[in-house]
C-alpha cells in the first residue's frame, strides 16, 4: 500500500455556513488532530461550512489535505484553493469512489443530506465486504443519535444482521477519533 494511503482518512462533513459553529469549530479541531497525527485528510474540496474549516485545521497544523470535487460545485468557485492537492472529477458518484479509495478509514462528522449518503454507502460497502476500512462516527451535540437508534431498529427488525453494529463505531468529540482510529487499525487483519 502506498505509503500517503496508508495514513489517509476520509472526512465527510457538511458544507453549511448555516449550522451551529460549534459543528464548524469541532471540524477545525478534527482537522488539526489528525495532521497532528501525521494522516493525510482526504475530504470535499470544499472552502466553506465544516468542510472548510476541516482542511484549514488541518493545514494550520501543517497536515497534507486532498479534495475531491465535482467540476460543477469547482464552477460555483466553491474550491478549496490552499490545498495540498484538489481532484476536479466529473460528477458526485466519482467523487465519492475518488474519496473512499484514497483512504484507509472513514470519519463522518454531522452533516447533511450529502454527508448522510456518503455514510450509509460507506458503511453498505464494508457490509458487503467491499470496504474493510474502519468507520467512526462523530456524534458531537448528540447529532448521529437518532441514525443510530434508527440503525439499531434496522437490525431488531432484521434488515441487518446483528454482527452490522460492529460494522461502526462511534466517538463523542473530535478528540476522541484519533485514539479510537489507531485502536480500530491496529485491530484490523
Amino acid at each position: 500500500m502506498d505509503t500517503q494511503l496508508a495514513r489517509a482518512v476520509v472526512v465527510y462533513c457538511a458544507s453549511s455556513e448555516r449550522c451551529d459553529f460549534a459543528y464548524h469549530e469541532g471540524a477545525r479541531r478534527l482537522g488539526g488532530l489528525l495532521a497532528r497525527d501525521n494522516r493525510t485528510v482526504v475530504y470535499g474540496g470544499g472552502r466553506v461550512g465544516s468542510m472548510g474549516a476541516l482542511a484549514d485545521g488541518a493545514l494550520a497544523a501543517g497536515g497534507r489535505v486532498i479534495g475531491v470535487l465535482p467540476r460543477f460545485l469547482k464552477d460555483l468557485e466553491l474550491a478549496h484553493d490552499g490545498l495540498t492537492e484538489l481532484h476536479v472529477v466529473e460528477d458526485m458518484r466519482a467523487r465519492k469512489h475518488a474519496m473512499l479509495t484514497r483512504s484507509q478509514a472513514v470519519i463522518a462528522l454531522p452533516g447533511g443530506s450529502g454527508t448522510l449518503e456518503e455514510l450509509l454507502e460507506a458503511i453498505t460497502l464494508k457490509r458487503l465486504g467491499v470496504y474493510a476500512g474502519p468507520i467512526i462516527l462523530v456524534n458531537m451535540r448528540n447529532y448521529y443519535s437518532p441514525l443510530l437508534a434508527m440503525l439499531a431498529n434496522a437490525i431488531a427488525e432484521r434488515f441487518m444482521q446483528e454482527p452490522s453494529a460492529n460494522i461502526w463505531q462511534v466517538v463523542p468529540t473530535p478528540d476522541d477519533v484519533v485514539p479510537a482510529l489507531a485502536a480500530a487499525l491496529r485491530s484490523q487483519p
